[in-house]
């Protein structure tokens, strides 16, 4: 037998599996019982706008405890050392582009907070995808902690349901990457593996019968399949519940106020791909965190070096970095839906070592280390909302300042 043929011929296997999944019809939706009540209660109380979905839509909601404690110095009025104008600029687009907050910080000083449209500081929203960073940080807590020793680990360590070809081989880097191998396509087939994503009732399932659709590590696609099993390899490996994991290590130690989180059904696991229901303040907290290297306020919350690799370019995506956008991500149609139509894949970042969390309906933290800048902006979505002018307005203003 020739030298290479075995690894060729598992390559040939593992293609064959996929192929064979992916031809596979939708299943039957779910019965009417109990175990599926909180599923078929979405389905029969649809939102009338899935991106924007009312508070009332997130059931069933628990606490995501804080610790409330002190938050970031603000600047003497006219002392801000972003210049005014740029900041009353910001606050027009933002307006302009049906915001509820911004806040936007310098060197560690608030330089501006407002609010529109009757919010305040208090106002929570769902932070819907930006939860996602939240559990690329609990892997790197739990990594401090030695709960997992390398990102290189297959998740089938812990997720000893994966133990076929398919996704045996699966590794923590590559879902914390989005590169696990799975790209489901829109459905509105109650049983498939798409909707059960999004409103499903037993995450372990979703897990379980996630299909994998490419070899792992060979391509990159935004998937909910990916944040779902990190929740649970976060679960499995501390022994802790996910939700429990993420306050202890992180939202107290940031002293952030207590959030709501959404479960997949009462008493349940944590839909960990969305739906932290939260106060602004408290998503600049994250930000500050990541942007001081794992840091807040002297609290040593992540390992620096875990922080250097989160925000840099992944190997599936130059774009993508642990659940966070890296440099001009807006570019990337697979990161920005109107990318193209509104040719935003061909604007520069001002400063290409920013990186940022997204959230649908153009929520945004962006982080730009050079400048010492956090970002933050809240709201719905928006035909006139664009993710790079903020940062770009505000490190323009920055450099012509000086």
């Amino acid at each position: 037998m020739k030298k290479h043929s075995l690894p060729r011929l598992a390559a040939i296997a593992l293609a064959a599996l996929i192929c064979a999944a992916s031809a596979q019809e939708a299943p039957p939706p779910p019965p009417r019982d109990a175990a599926n009540a909180a599923f078929w209660w979405r389905i029969d109380n649809p939102s009338p706008n899935p991106i924007d979905s009312p508070y009332a839509f997130y059931q069933p909601l628990v606490k995501l405890a804080g610790a409330p404690g002190p938050f970031l110095p603000t600047a003497a009025t006219g002392k801000t050392t972003v210049p005014a104008q740029a900041l009353d600029e910001a606050a027009q687009f933002v307006q302009a582009s049906k915001g509820k907050a911004l806040i936007v910080v310098h060197r560690g000083v608030v330089q501006t907070e407002r609010y529109f449209d009757g919010t305040d500081a208090d106002t929570a929203f769902s932070a819907h995808s930006m939860a996602k960073t939240l559990g690329a940080a609990a892997v790197g807590v739990a990594m401090r902690e030695g709960h997992i020793k390398s990102l290189d680990q297959p998740a089938s360590t812990w997720l000893t349901e994966w133990k076929d070809p398919a996704r045996a081989g699966i590794t923590v880097r590559q879902l914390l990457t989005m590169s696990g191998g799975f790209r489901n396509q829109p459905s509105k087939e109650l049983g498939s593996h798409y909707i059960q994503l999004h409103y499903g009732a037993d995450v372990e399932a979703i897990v379980r019968e996630a299909p994998v659709a490419y070899a792992p590590g060979t391509d990159f696609a935004w998937d909910n399949d990916n944040s779902h099993a990190l929740g649970l390899v976060i679960e499995r490996a501390t022994g802790q519940r996910y939700l429990d994991y993420v306050a202890s290590r992180i939202w107290q130690p940031l002293g952030a106020s207590d959030a709501e989180q959404l479960l997949d059904r009462p008493g349940g696991r944590a839909m960990a791909y969305c739906c932290v229901w939260s106060k602004p303040r408290d998503w600049v907290r994250v930000g500050q965190m990541l942007l001081d290297g794992g840091s807040w306020q002297g609290k040593r919350v992540l390992d620096e070096s875990f922080v250097r690799a989160l925000r840099s370019p992944s190997a599936a995506n130059p774009l993508f970095g642990y659940q966070v956008n890296v440099g001009p991500a807006w570019q990337d149609p697979r990161l920005n839906r109107r990318a193209l139509e509104q040719g935003d894949d061909k604007v520069a970042a001002v400063e290409p070592d920013m990186f940022y969390m997204s959230g649908v309906g153009g929520l945004q933290v962006v982080m730009v280390p050079s400048e010492q800048l956090v970002i933050l902006r809240v709201g719905k979505g928006s035909p006139a909302w664009r993710d790079h002018v903020l940062p770009n307005l505000l490190v323009k203003a920055l450099r012509a300042s000086r």
